[in-house]
């Protein structure tokens, strides 16, 4: 939802720079902020979500790259499971 939030501009100064500095949206500060003052579940943000989506990406791409170098024969362990399904 969309609504309009008027403040002090010293006060909306400092809202935005402690945004900038820690990464965040003015949008999400102020989600977050309100959010822990009233209790309420947090869902997750787009930049959230895309965070966990990449550090997943990352932890996988480790597991693959360990289990590859593990892998005893000279097949990538997709060409492995392959040759054993024909087999």
């Amino acid at each position: 939802m969309k609504t309009t939030i008027e403040m002090p501009d010293d006060l909306f100064r400092k809202a935005k720079a402690v945004a900038a500095l820690r990464g965040q949206s003015m949008k999400d500060l102020i989600t977050q902020l309100l959010t822990r003052e009233i209790g309420a579940p947090l869902a997750p943000t787009a930049s959230a979500r895309k965070k966990a989506a990449d550090a997943f990406s990352q932890e996988l791409e480790a597991l693959a790259t360990q289990v590859c170098n593990k892998w005893k024969t000279g097949l990538s362990a997709t060409d492995a499971v392959r040759e054993q399904r024909r087999g």
